[in-house]
């Protein structure tokens, strides 16, 4: 915990009173106030009662004003549907108005545990702040990226709402992440039960059957208290189980023929010496440490000596800030709003509103944005620009009134001398801190043979150099055809601006060309579509290739290392000063040799550990909130001491 934390943070584990007392379920719910308790929270407990079923409508069944000629019935059929339809609708929305059906205090609560969905859902309409609650999520099954199952589809829903979730292995964070991939959640690891922690409730007592009508995460939990029983006998395999058992099982032979049909089972295989999933209580408590510094970072609320300040993020395009702004938002000190311009030059209904009531202005980009809010802040308000490489190469930040800025936020060393020396800016106004990089989310275990994928990220424009990651592939596949490139990446014809350019039109497609006409390439370039699963996307590169023209950070190159993935990068001005002399290398040779050196696992994992570790001290995401809580506070020194300008 941080040494300004001021009282324990308060717990509370919102139960749901629809889960039987089973043996799993009181397992999990002992393993939960320990670990919140060991990891030095108080922790108190409510309960949830889902409500009666909304009423439903409904008619007759017989068709209406049969009497009517069809053509004149139709019209009127259909308007009866819709009435029908509206009804309903208002029954749903008056039964999800009623009181909320909870028990107990929820208020003031640092961190709101709820152990399913339901609970979470009905503790944010109870009005607790979506970002204090954290659901249990336990998918019964694999879940696909839009699965139509109740369970995905409540999931979809619920997570936008809350803080995070937690679930009890990486591959339920998978299906989770899937499921919900339309706000990528944070997610926490917290395995169900501890085989090493005994629960005073159903130790050596037999556990009864569960309910037909039980919710799935019941179904789980009694699964998991029994597989976990010395005495218990093979299971067959299941999503849920092999998470607690890992896929070498053992398992019991599956209902199916055999090769030969000589048999009316097969064999269940798996891995060979695939590991079973960490239940124990330590890996519990790290859990709950983990989710205390992500729900309540600074502490319990009650004690935050500043008090909450309104602040505003607004801007074209903020996809480089919307994550730093939720963790922001998190803190007791700061009401964080985002207003998002949806044209380049031309803001919302809500700018002006929303910009005149903040106390705190971010303006993302030194773009049209920060010129109208330069020219419109007032002398009571504090006004902070962050400018990125892009911008300095547009006319756009000449524009903006300087004298009516307080601070301007630079992402990389070198665009900090840029804006000293071209721009004229005064350098007390200046203050580096990188972009926020959440390494916790990307630091997953690797994916057997990692070290032999090569990953790069986005590839739409010519000046992020595909060619020169072909080169590098090509010789580093004639020595050894093992390696493979993953590109992730909205391809050029998807993005009007640079299909309409013919120089960029030819090049890529030559790139293409290549790749089908080189023997070394053909079948060695998988290309994957963008998406908010990267965390998961990384888990099978072990080489991050940064091949651009130029850059201002290259985020890819840094969320790359964050995963454990060992850096390949060209010499772009500022590469080595953000990520080390030893990530750039002088040719494509020099680039392919260090590849190839890495064919050696051990020296793979020496490398990739070196990468997170450079990460995690260049880029420490918890060091980047705290310089930003400061300087949205007006405190510029203590903003700049937390990231010493080079």
């Amino acid at each position: 915990m941080d040494d300004d934390r001021v009282g324990a943070p308060r717990v509370v584990l919102l139960q749901d009173r629809r889960w039987a007392p089973l043996a799993g379920v009181c397992c999990w719910r002992h393993s939960c106030r320990e670990a919140f308790r060991a990891a030095g929270a108080t922790v108190d407990e409510a309960t949830f009662d889902a409500p009666p079923p909304a009423p439903t409508i409904s008619g007759s069944g017989g068709p209406r004003l049969a009497w009517l000629p069809p053509r004149a019935r139709r019209p009127l059929a259909r308007g009866y549907r819709h009435s029908r339809g509206a009804a309903r609708r208002v029954a749903r929305l008056k039964a999800r108005a009623q009181a909320v059906p909870i028990r107990g205090d929820l208020h003031g609560a640092d961190l709101v545990v709820a152990e399913s969905l339901e609970a979470a859902d009905a503790a944010v309409r109870a009005g607790v702040p979506g970002r204090r609650v954290w659901a249990l999520a336990l998918p019964i099954e694999w879940l696909r990226l839009g699965d139509d199952s109740p369970y995905a589809e409540l999931l979809a829903r619920v997570a936008p709402q809350v803080g995070g979730l937690l679930t009890d292995t990486e591959p339920a964070r998978d299906s989770v992440e899937r499921a919900a991939a339309g706000c990528r959640p944070r997610i926490v690891i917290f395995p169900a039960l501890a085989v090493d922690r005994p629960c005073p409730s159903c130790a050596n007592v037999p556990s009864p059957s569960v309910a037909e009508d039980a919710p799935p995460e019941v179904v789980l939990l009694r699964a998991w208290r029994l597989a976990i029983d010395p005495a218990a006998n093979d299971p067959a395999y299941s999503f849920a189980l092999a998470r607690l058992r890992g896929l070498a099982g053992p398992w019991a032979p599956a209902q199916r023929p055999n090769w030969t049909q000589a048999s009316a089972t097969s064999p269940q295989s798996g891995p060979v010496g695939a590991p079973a999933a960490a239940w124990t209580a330590d890996a519990q408590v790290r859990a709950a440490r983990a989710l205390l510094e992500l729900a309540a970072p600074s502490g319990s609320v009650a004690g935050w000596p500043r008090r909450p300040r309104r602040t505003l993020v607004s801007g074209y395009d903020l996809k480089f800030i919307r994550e730093l702004a939720g963790h922001l938002d998190a803190r007791p000190d700061l009401n964080v709003t985002l207003d998002e311009w949806a044209w380049l030059t031309k803001g919302t209904r809500q700018t002006e509103r929303l910009a005149g009531a903040a106390e705190s202005i971010v303006a993302e980009w030194a773009r049209p944005s920060a010129v109208w809010l330069s020219l419109r802040k007032r002398e009571d308000q504090y006004l902070v620009v962050r400018l990125h490489r892009y911008e300095l190469d547009s006319p756009y930040p000449r524009q903006i009134a300087i004298d009516n800025v307080d601070a301007v936020v630079y992402i990389s060393p070198w665009t900090g001398r840029r804006i000293r020396d071209e721009l004229g800016w005064p350098a007390e106004k200046l203050v580096f801190i990188p972009n926020f990089l959440d390494v916790g989310w990307l630091d997953r275990p690797k994916l057997p043979g990692a070290q032999f994928g090569l990953g790069m990220v986005g590839v739409e424009w010519a000046n992020k150099r595909f060619d020169l990651a072909l080169d590098i592939l090509a010789e580093v596949r004639r020595r050894d055809p093992r390696f493979t490139l993953f590109v992730r990446s909205k391809m050029p014809w998807q993005n009007a601006y640079v299909w309409a350019r013919p120089e960029e039109r030819e090049y890529f497609g030559w790139c293409l060309e290549r790749i089908e006409q080189d023997g070394l390439l053909r079948g060695a370039v998988t290309f994957d579509p963008p998406g908010r699963d990267m965390a998961t996307w990384y888990r099978r590169v072990g080489h991050i290739l940064s091949t651009s023209d130029i850059e201002g950070s290259h985020v890819a190159a840094a969320e790359g290392m964050a995963s454990g993935a060992v850096p390949v990068i060209r010499p772009w001005q500022g590469a080595a000063e953000l990520y080390g002399e030893e990530a750039v290398h002088a040719s494509v040779h020099d680039a392919a040799e260090a590849i190839l050196a890495n064919a050696d696992e051990e020296k793979w994992l020496h490398r990739a550990s070196w990468a997170r570790a450079q990460i995690r001290r260049s880029a420490d995401p918890a060091a980047v909130v705290r310089a930003w809580g400061d300087l949205l506070h007006g405190d510029l020194v203590a903003a700049r001491s937390h990231f010493p300008a080079t």
